[in-house]
């Protein structure tokens, strides 16, 4: 069974992880709840190509990115 991620004041659950505020109580979330440094760019990264990707599919409608079509 995965364990959840819990605010330590309230108890209810960390849905966001980049978050520091507990969205229940509003009490500050500790440091070691938080994606680290190098998580946060990564996402950060992902975020923008999936951007990138959403405004390219945008500007050329029925194409894809994807290597999985047949020609």
């Amino acid at each position: 069974m995965e364990s959840q991620l819990k605010c330590p004041k309230c108890g209810s659950v960390v849905y966001s992880r980049r978050n520091p505020i507990c969205g229940r109580c509003g009490e500050k979330l500790p440091e070691s709840l938080m994606f680290d440094a190098a998580t946060k760019a990564r996402l950060a990264k992902l975020a923008e190509q999936e951007r990138k990707q959403a405004a390219w599919q945008a500007k050329f409608p029925g194409h894809s990115t994807d290597s999985g079509g047949s020609f």
